[in-house]
């Protein structure tokens, strides 16, 4: 008896928790996501000067995608930066309880 009750809150737990605590995955989901973008925006240059090396003209395009790269960086750090930011915002009142 106690095996299937045990099952069956097994089979409970694995199937609600995203619907019961989809708030709270929507805060940790922006946070990774604004981490991965900070993590990933310095392959931005290198990665957009070989597209437009390859499939652009052949000095221009080498120039147009180190520029927009490096314009791609810059939008994916303050990008990022914000969504860690406004993913963390909700729950800086509880900070005063850990100094």
């Amino acid at each position: 008896m106690k095996h299937k009750i045990v099952f069956g809150l097994f089979l409970f737990l694995l199937f609600l928790p995203t619907p019961l605590f989809a708030e709270g995955y929507q805060d940790t989901n922006r946070f990774t996501y604004g981490f991965r973008r900070i993590l990933m925006a310095p392959f931005r240059i290198p990665y957009s000067t070989l597209r437009g090396t390859f499939y652009g003209p052949p000095v221009t395009g080498t120039l147009g995608g180190a520029v927009s790269g490096t314009f791609q960086t810059v939008n994916d750090l303050l990008g990022g930066a914000f969504d860690m930011a406004a993913s963390a915002a909700p729950y800086a009142k509880y900070a005063v309880f850990f100094i």
